[in-house]
């Protein structure tokens, strides 16, 4: 569509800017604009040119003041002299919004994440649900294990050495003592084990109490008799070792005591025979006797130290034999769960997260706008009574003092000051189906119509129709009629009558309804026809508002269609077009027939929480 031509007498602005925007030179630069008002009220249109030189050069000269700054006649003869766009010639058509832009992505706040989780919490719910009905499948095929517990007393053993004092034993390396080879051994040699002993010590496990000179040991199995069994066994063949290795020490020095004696005692033997041989008077008589003597002390100490040896050694006793347990410790059913549930709940989480994250969807009312580029006039929540969703339901005729009636009241205030700068004709869309769009339009005629206003409904969904169902009025003729030429428009145009409940007086409302009519096989074609621009102009002269229910933007080709001719649209942003992909898909499909968006309807978020609606 072309431009339309300026009219009217032109005006001149002069625009300072300074060098440093864009330029590496110094000073300030003027650019000259003539602008012409257009006939569309409100509209301006012109072209500028640009002064490059700074301002210091243009100090002194005839057209210029003294700060440089051109003045007003020569602004006229700048401007009149050119160069300027013919405009005889029709530009192209260019989108009235940006199609493409850089957003950055907007991290959740607490309450935007919190109304994710709301809207997936079924999901969730679901998500736990099977973690934990999969915890507690593995656990009951899992085999049940036995724990059998054997206390160990452990206490210093004397060897018997009286300059070496009893020291107190290494627990820590008591425990690896007990989990070795060589006390596992012993068990299978007790309990007629006849595999590798090193087999039995994987279900071993040793504990250490603080401050205790106590050893736990534990032993696991799925027979609660071989648990019992293992764990006596093991302590029973740990002190066996300890006091083994007592016994030997203990030998050995009975064994080198004996052999100390046996020494002593032969060399004793050999002074008493030399002695027998010397005569009394022999000088080398007393040294042998002195020796004989200290040798005789020898001995006897000797001979005590051997008698002083212990005979029985003990490194400790066993101060809790193992019962026998009587339920199994593994698979422990409510650990498993609380691993299911927490599992459930973070895999759950995560994924609602992950899905919101991927699905694009618009988070907030800010959000709307900023990709609608367009305000957000209402948010409706939704209607508790409105169960059956098949059947329209006029809630703001049915529930008069509802949130959702308020929200359509809100709407229409926002609506009529839409109105009052020229758009008396509204296109109702969505960008998918079952947004609510007709809804939308059924009670923001009725509110409009009890503020005294004129309005004038058209069901142009000619695909699937259901404006007049909210009414209780069949569309068997209507808009479909009109645009084939089969029917007048006055003969398809109906009085609604609103219910006489309100507290108000109805007698002054005026509402009409133009319902669909017969389904075409080609409405695009009907919709586009100059029929239907004639229609709404028709609708136009009647009315102070002309509401027209289109089909969805994406779907089909209607609404941009209709759009075309009205040039206004409200889009209703429903459940499943929150995402910024339909939104943004929307308002460019719009954009290119010249559309104007005069904002978005969000329609079905919760009245609490109506600015973050990302649970959607």
């Amino acid at each position: 569509m072309p431009l339309r031509r300026p009219s009217g007498p032109p005006s001149y602005k002069v625009l300072r800017i300074p060098a440093s925007m864009g330029t590496s030179r110094t000073g300030t630069f003027y650019v000259v604009c003539k602008v012409r008002p257009l006939p569309t009220a409100g509209r301006r249109g012109g072209a500028c040119s640009i002064d490059s030189r700074p301002a210091d050069e243009r100090q002194g000269e005839p057209g210029g003041d003294r700060e440089g700054r051109p003045r007003a006649g020569e602004l006229r003869r700048s401007v009149a002299q050119g160069p300027w766009p013919d405009e005889s010639v029709p530009a192209p058509v260019r989108p009235v919004r940006p199609t493409e832009f850089p957003r950055q992505e907007r991290r959740l706040d607490l309450q935007e994440t919190l109304s994710v989780l709301w809207f997936r919490k079924w999901s969730i719910l679901a998500i736990t649900l099977l973690t934990v009905a999969v915890a507690l499948l593995v656990s009951s095929r899992q085999t049940p294990i036995y724990e059998s517990q054997a206390g160990v007393l452990v206490t210093p053993i004397d060897t018997g050495e009286e300059a070496v004092p009893p020291q107190e034993p290494n627990l820590s390396t008591e425990a690896e003592l007990i989990a070795s080879v060589a006390v596992a051994q012993i068990v299978a040699e007790d309990m007629g084990f006849e595999g590798n002993p090193a087999t039995l010590l994987p279900d071993l496990s040793v504990d250490q109490p603080t401050d205790t000179d106590i050893l736990e040991i534990l032993y696991r199995d799925a027979n609660p008799v071989r648990a019992r069994r293992l764990a006596n066994g093991f302590a029973e063949a740990y002190l066996e070792f300890r006091e083994g290795v007592a016994s030997k020490e203990i030998l050995a020095k009975a064994q080198e005591l004996e052999s100390q004696i046996a020494s002593l005692e032969r060399r004793l033997k050999d002074i008493d025979a030399e002695l027998l041989r010397l005569p009394d008077d022999d000088p080398r008589r007393g040294g042998l006797e002195t020796e004989a003597a200290s040798l005789r002390d020898l001995i006897l100490q000797a001979q005590i130290a051997r008698l002083s040896l212990p005979r029985d050694v003990s490194g400790g006793r066993v101060i809790q034999p193992a019962p026998l347990p009587d339920a199994p410790v593994s698979p422990d059913y409510r650990v498993n769960v609380l691993f299911g549930l927490a599992a459930g709940l973070g895999l759950g989480i995560g994924l609602a997260l992950l899905r919101d994250r991927m699905s694009g969807r618009l988070r907030s009312s800010d959000e709307v706008e900023e990709y609608l580029e367009a305000p957000v006039l209402g948010l409706v929540p939704r209607v508790p009574d409105w169960r059956r969703r098949k059947r329209a339901y006029l809630v703001s005729a049915a529930r008069w003092r509802s949130p959702a009636a308020e929200a359509y009241r809100v709407l229409r205030t926002n609506v009529l000051w839409t109105v009052s700068t020229g758009a008396n004709t509204i296109v109702v869309t969505s960008t998918h189906s079952g947004e609510g769009k007709s809804a939308t339009v059924a009670n923001l005629g009725v509110v409009l119509a009890r503020a005294g206003k004129s309005v004038t409904l058209v069901s142009a969904d000619l695909r699937r129709p259901r404006l007049h169902e909210f009414f209780r009025r069949d569309g068997l003729i209507g808009l479909s009629d009109v645009l084939a030429g089969r029917l007048p428009l006055d003969a398809v145009v109906q009085e609604v009558t609103l219910p006489s409940s309100a507290p108000m007086d109805l007698s002054t409302v005026s509402l009409r309804l133009v319902s669909s009519g017969p389904v075409p096989e080609d409405p695009a074609e009907l919709l586009g026809s100059a029929a239907m621009a004639k229609v709404i102009g028709d609708l136009e002269r009647v009315s102070d508002i002309v509401l027209i229910d289109v089909p969805p933007v994406l779907p089909v080709t209607d609404a941009p269609v209709v759009a075309a001719v009205a040039k206004n649209v409200l889009l209703v942003i429903g459940p499943n077009s929150a995402t910024r992909e339909s939104v943004v898909s929307a308002r460019q499909q719009l954009d290119r027939v010249g559309a104007r968006i005069l904002g978005g309807v969000l329609n079905g978020p919760n009245a609490i929480k109506a600015q973050s609606f990302g649970y959607y």
